[in-house]
């Protein structure tokens, strides 16, 4: 038999060593994720007697029901006159109907998603613990938006979940690059990624690409921290081609924003070029996703994170000196 060489060895046992650790840390923490049916509630209201009905669901769900109402399906408060009104609107539209028969359908449950969350949520409170675990809360909002925060509370829209083959996803303008992330799985991640976004907002006295990649980066790093078990595909919103594609070309990549000087460039269409959503990056190739920066960007922080063990997670969160990231990460694709 042969023998694996004595650093390929330690390696190893060093990592179970410390995957014992940490999964021996998580088992202590004391948190269980259960998500809340907003959607069930709201929808399989009587639209005729809402105004008897809200009084109790807005006292259950405070803020989020406040944001929900007048920031994401946009009718207004219960202060308002016309109020009722338009929810009773919003809940007999067909589309709003159709949407939720279809959530009702492709999550009869959340059980396999409070499993998730709950392991998502234990690794944050081991890095973060004085901080509190939000609420989950589900919705639809006539497929608005996909998550939302408020304060105590995440929401997750599941009709922006449907699955990518959904058929009422191209009819309502959703281009195919924009269905394919909108799936079940998606969920957890995208929930991370609107965290540390919340959390860590993007910070800097001055505007530019090297800047923003790395802080959109440090975000996917955080959401692959939370859920290490996830897929990439599913952390960054690639298909597994797509994934390929910037692994082999990630030395052209950085090589063209060096070499075209666009790293430190501060033209907000620049910027929103190479890490915006987009279908692909032109840039690059068409063959490269849009967001392919960001994607580097998380190389980069990785590198980081690697060549600075020392370094804690909440320390990288709230380090916006970028430039400094860069040169203490030492990278180079080559």
């Amino acid at each position: 038999m042969k023998r694996l060489p004595f650093f390929i060895a330690y390696l190893l046992l060093t990592l179970c060593v410390g995957c014992k650790n940490e999964n021996s840390k998580l088992a202590k923490i004391n948190l269980t994720v259960e998500v809340q049916r907003f959607d069930r509630e709201l929808l399989t209201l009587n639209p005729d007697s809402l105004p008897q009905q809200i009084p109790a669901l807005q006292q259950k769900y405070g803020d989020f029901f406040t944001y929900y109402c007048s920031g994401i399906i946009d009718v207004g408060t219960p202060q308002d006159s016309d109020f009722f009104g338009y929810l009773a609107d919003f809940l007999r539209d067909d589309v709003v109907r159709e949407a939720y028969r279809e959530a009702q359908r492709v999550f009869p449950d959340c059980e396999a998603l409070n499993a998730k969350l709950t392991d998502a949520f234990k690794r944050y409170k081991l890095h973060f613990p004085n901080d509190k675990t939000p609420g989950i809360v589900t919705y639809v909002s006539g497929f608005n938006q996909s998550i939302m925060l408020t304060e105590g509370a995440i929401g997750i829209g599941l009709d922006k979940y449907l699955g990518a083959d959904y058929s009422l996803y191209p009819q309502l303008g959703f281009y195919k690059y924009m269905a394919r992330k909108m799936y079940p799985a998606k969920i957890p991640a995208d929930v991370m990624d609107a965290l540390a976004e919340a959390l860590f907002p993007y910070a800097s006295g001055q505007d530019e690409l090297l800047g923003r990649i790395i802080w959109e980066g440090k975000r996917l790093y955080f959401a692959k921290q939370m859920l290490p078990a996830d897929p990439d595909t599913a952390i960054f919103g690639f298909t597994q081609k797509e994934l390929d594609v910037c692994h082999s070309n990630e030395e052209y990549i950085w090589l063209y924003l060096i070499e075209n000087k666009l790293l430190f460039s501060t033209n907000a269409f620049t910027i929103g070029k190479f890490t915006e959503d987009r279908p692909f990056t032109q840039e690059f190739s068409r063959e490269a996703p849009g967001r392919t920066a960001n994607w580097l960007g998380y190389r980069i922080v990785s590198r980081y994170m690697k060549r600075n063990p020392s370094v804690t997670l909440p320390q990288l969160m709230l380090d916006n000196g970028y430039r400094q990231i860069l040169e203490k990460s030492g990278y180079n694709p080559k």
